[in-house]
C-alpha cells in the first residue's frame, strides 16, 4: 500500500499528484473507449459478440444456481429452526453466512469461467485491434490457450484467497474493517487491470515479470481499468458488453502509454 499511496499523494510534488489522479481516470475510462471504438469500427464486433454471448451465458447460469440455492436454503433448512427469537437469531445468523459464502463462490466461479471459456476470443479481439491500430502482424506472437488459462485459474484462486484474508482482518475491532476493504480493493482491481492488461502484453510474448513490470510502472492506469472492470462486473448483462470493450480499451491504452505520439488523435 505504501507505493500506491506514494505514487497517489507524491506530497513534494502537487504535479505528479494530480498526474497520477488524471492517469487513474484515464484507466477507469478505459471500458468506454473501448465501446467508442467498436462503434466507429464495427467490423471488431465479428469478435467481440462470442465472447458477449458467453458471458451472458455464465451470467444466467450462475444466477439459476444462486436462485435454486436459496430455495433450497429455505425450503430445507428453514424448518430446521424453532420458534423464539433465539432461534429466530441463529438462523439469521447462519442465513448472513450461508449468503456470504454462496456469493463468494458465485462471483469466484463467475471470474474463473468467464477468463476461461471468454480469454480465447478475447486474444482474437485484441489482435485484431492491434492489426486494426497498425500493429505489424510480425509484431504479434500467439498466445497459447492452456498456460493462459492455468495463468487465470492461479489469479482467481489467489484473488479469492486474498479476500478471504481481508474478510477476517475485518474481524479486528476499529481499524481491522477500514485495513480490510482498502486491502481487498487495492488487490482485486490492481489484478482485474493486470489481467485486461495482459492480453496485448501476451501478443508481444513478454514474460509474466514483464508485465507486472509494465503495470507497476502504470500502477494508476492499472488500478483505474481494474477499478472500472470490478464495478462492471456488478451489472448483470451490461458486464457482457463492457467487459468485452474492455479488452478493445486496454489495447489502445497500452499503445498510447508505449507510443503516445503515434496514436494520439486518432482513435
Amino acid at each position: 500500500m505504501k507505493a500506491l499511496v506514494d505514487e497517489f499523494e507524491a506530497r513534494d510534488d502537487p504535479w505528479a499528484a494530480a498526474s497520477a489522479w488524471q492517469d487513474f481516470r484515464e484507466g477507469l475510462m478505459t471500458p468506454w473507449d473501448g465501446l467508442r471504438h467498436m462503434a466507429r469500427n464495427p467490423s471488431l464486433w465479428r469478435y467481440g459478440i462470442l465472447p458477449v454471448v458467453v458471458n451472458l451465458l455464465i451470467t444466467g447460469l450462475l444466477l439459476m444456481i444462486l436462485i435454486a440455492t436459496g430455495v433450497y436454503f429455505f425450503t430445507a433448512i428453514h424448518p430446521k429452526f424453532g420458534d423464539g427469537w433465539l432461534w429466530g437469531l441463529a438462523e439469521l445468523l447462519v442465513a448472513g453466512l450461508f449468503v456470504v459464502a454462496v456469493i463468494g463462490l458465485a462471483v469466484t466461479a463467475w471470474m474463473a469461467l468467464q477468463t476461461i471459456l471468454c480469454g480465447w476470443f478475447y486474444d482474437r479481439l485484441a489482435r485484431q485491434v492491434e492489426l486494426q491500430i497498425g500493429t505489424r502482424p510480425e509484431d504479434l506472437r500467439d498466445v497459447p490457450f492452456w498456460p493462459q488459462a492455468v495463468d487465470a485459474l492461479r489469479a482467481v484462486g489467489l484473488l479469492a484467497l486474498v479476500n478471504a484474508g481481508c474478510i477476517v482482518v475485518q474481524i479486528v475491532p476499529g481499524v481491522g474493517t477500514v485495513l480490510g476493504l482498502l486491502g481487498s480493493y487495492y488487490f482485486t482491481c490492481s489484478t482485474l487491470g493486470f489481467e485486461y492488461f495482459d492480453y496485448p502484453l501476451s501478443l508481444r510474448g513478454l514474460r509474466r515479470s514483464e508485465k507486472l513490470a509494465f503495470t507497476r510502472r502504470h500502477r494508476p492506469h492499472t488500478l483505474g481499468l481494474g477499478t472500472a472492470v470490478a464495478m462492471l462486473a456488478l451489472i448483470p448483462v451490461v458486464n457482457a458488453v463492457f467487459l468485452t470493450t474492455a479488452v478493445t480499451g486496454a489495447v489502445l491504452l497500452h499503445r498510447r502509454l508505449k507510443e503516445p505520439s503515434t496514436i494520439a488523435g486518432r482513435y
